[in-house]
């Protein structure tokens, strides 16, 4: 375009106009753009304003695009859809023609059946925690101890009880004569030959037959002078081994039928029910039934698993 020569001065203003309106189109901000000061035109008239505005244009729009890129809030992108619309799938166009669905995977053969000579065991179903039952150990079959010691004497006679009886006492001779006495007497009136051992035991330790209390009561059982002759024994000399114990096994079982539990009938074969006639009557069924604990205890010691099948 040309324009006549007077009218340079009046174009450099307009070429500046230009220059930022092309900047502004590019997306540079007005801050970013270098804007060209006119300058005095030479004396020859050449157009220098003119082409310092051409140079300086390219690179306003350089440093708008570099502004741009910089600042990414200037030109922001819009969000991804989110949500069931996002995931739709792609509706199929008229013209084209819908893909072809997959063909069924193949399914795998059902296991044959085992053959007769075979045997499959079914697995154990969990349990609703997940974990298959464990096995439940075998119940505890209970044992009457006083049964098996029925069981043991009726086997062995008096031998268990004569080497727990002679342990105590250093006297095998007395002990023998004295186990015997008591597992036959224990057998005629069914009460525990450990029991009536331990009375004979904490009244008489030394197994001295002809020993005398201060109180009267004589030998082995310390039976009182009253009783002699009274039960069906065939002796009345309380002296005498044998006899003894005859007059004090059936005066412990009166008792224990007569009376509410075994602790009140050693009480009352010591005197300690209406009066305190021995000192620490009290600890006498404490005594007596500690000593018999550990005489079954030896006992036991010979039985086998066939005398747990012997009933009383």
């Amino acid at each position: 375009m040309a324009f006549p020569s007077g009218s340079r001065r009046s174009l450099v203003p307009l070429l500046a106009v230009l220059a930022l309106a092309g900047s502004a189109c590019f997306g540079g901000s007005r801050s970013e753009v270098a804007l060209p000061m006119p300058s005095p035109e030479r004396a020859d008239g050449s157009g220098t304003a003119v082409d310092a505005v051409r140079d300086s244009a390219p690179p306003a729009r350089a440093k708008a695009s570099a502004g741009s890129k910089a600042n990414p809030g200037s030109r922001a992108k819009a969000p991804a859809a989110k949500g069931p619309a996002a995931k739709a799938p792609a509706t199929t166009a008229p013209g084209a023609t819908a893909p072809a669905p997959k063909a069924p995977a193949p399914k795998s053969p059902p296991p044959k059946a085992p053959s007769s000579g075979t045997v499959v065991s079914a697995p154990s179903a969990p349990s609703a925690s997940g974990k298959r039952p464990t096995a439940r150990p075998a119940p505890r079959v209970k044992v009457d101890s006083t049964a098996l010691e029925f069981a043991v004497t009726a086997r062995l006679a008096h031998e268990p009880l004569t080497r727990a009886i002679a342990r105590r006492t250093r006297n095998s001779e007395l002990a023998e004569r004295a186990a015997w006495a008591v597992t036959r007497e224990a057998g005629r009136l069914r009460m525990s030959p450990s029991l009536l051992a331990a009375v004979l035991l904490v009244e008489n330790r030394q197994l001295d037959s002809a020993a005398v209390s201060s109180q009267g009561a004589i030998g082995l059982m310390q039976v009182m002078p009253i009783h002699a002759g009274s039960y069906g024994c065939e002796s009345a000399d309380l002296m005498n081994v044998d006899a003894n114990i005859c007059h004090g096994a059936r005066i412990l079982h009166l008792y224990l039928v007569r009376s509410r539990s075994v602790t009140v009938a050693l009480k009352r074969y010591n005197g300690c029910v209406r009066g305190a006639n021995t000192p620490r009557c009290y600890r006498y069924p404490v005594r007596v039934l500690a000593t018999a604990a550990r005489l079954r205890r030896d006992i036991l010691a010979n039985a086998k698993p066939a005398d747990q099948r012997v009933r009383m």
